[in-house]
Formats: C-alpha cells, structure tokens, sequence
C-alpha cells in the first residue's frame, strides 16, 4: 500500500527534477518523456502524480510563494516594525531562483502566473489583517489594494527576471521594500 508520505515524496522528485531542467533548458525543451527518463520511472508512473509538465510548474510556482508566505508568517510580529527584516528575507528567497523565475515567467501564461499571485497577496493580506484583528474592512477597498499590489508585483519581478545583467541588489532591495513598505501602510489604513 503506497502511504500519504511516499507519494509527497515523489512528487518532491518530480518538481526538484523539472526544477534542474529548467535551469539547464528552456521549458519548452523539456518533455514528460524526458523528465521520466532523467527520474528512471516509467511514463504511466509519472502520471499516478502529474497530468503534464504543467502541472508541475504550477506546484512549483505554489512552493515558491508559500515559501515567501513562511518568511511572513515567521516574522509576523516584526512586519510592521521592521520592512528591511522582511525585505532582506525576500530577497535571499528570490535572488538564487533568478533563472527559475525568469523561465517561469517566459514558458507560462501570464493570467496563470497572475493569478497565483493574487491569491498569494490576499493571503498576506488576510493574515496581516488578522493579526492586527481589523474586523471591519471595507472589502472593495482590500480588492483593489489587493490588485494593485498583485499587478506592481507581478510587473517588478518580471522586469527583474528578465534583466540579462545583474540589477544591482540595492536597487532590488528598494524595489522589494517599497513593495512591502506600500503594501503593509495600505493594510494599516484599511
């Protein structure tokens, strides 16, 4: 009998794995056939975890930003008080997936990745808002914060992967701590 935890741990091989031929291939390149070869598992195995390549992208992109939800929820406290704390952790969290990020954003539909986003931002914003138990928050004022700071995001990381040279990682830095700091003073206000 296959347990709850092998089948996570395969589907961790399986992302790790599109993971590595990301970085080594254009996405467009990669093929189940290719991945199930590289992971030595048969075809009809791969598809007990995953439909398509997409599929996977799409729990990657899920992995991605619940990590930046972690670096959040664990300095949940200090938000507030301290957006160079939260910038900082972003900013280790984002700079080595550079190339990952850049592939992500060049192989999938941006309505996707959009979306995914979002719903990214208003979980932030729900928890910010619970911790700081605003009960009364006028809903379509949150949407549009909300919408906003999904389109400034989406577009700041693009324009960012997408740079051929290095940004220099100060003017990341401002870039991610204007984010943060606008996002946070918005949810304040609310």
């Amino acid at each position: 009998m296959i347990k709850l935890s092998d089948n996570q741990e395969v589907k961790e091989r399986i992302k790790q794995e599109l993971y590595r031929c990301m970085i080594e291939m254009p996405y467009n390149k990669i093929t189940v056939k290719n991945l199930v070869s590289r992971l030595g598992m048969s075809r009809q195995n791969f598809y007990r975890y995953y439909m398509s390549k997409d599929e996977i992208l799409l729990d990657l992109i899920d992995d991605m930003l619940d990590a930046a939800y972690q670096v959040i929820e664990l300095n949940i406290q200090l938000v507030s008080e301290n957006v160079s704390l939260i910038t900082d952790r972003l900013q280790e969290l984002i700079i080595p997936r550079k190339g990952f990020i850049h592939e992500i954003l060049n192989c999938s539909n941006d309505k996707v990745v959009f979306a995914h986003l979002h719903r990214f931002i208003r979980r932030v914003v729900g928890r910010l808002l619970r911790e700081k138990n605003h009960t009364d928050v006028d809903q379509d004022y949150m949407d549009i914060v909300i919408s906003k700071h999904t389109g400034s995001g989406y577009h700041m990381v693009k324009a960012w992967a997408q740079i051929d040279g290095e940004l220099d990682e100060s003017k990341l830095r401002y870039l991610i701590f204007n984010f943060v700091d606008s996002l946070l003073r918005e949810v304040e206000d609310s």
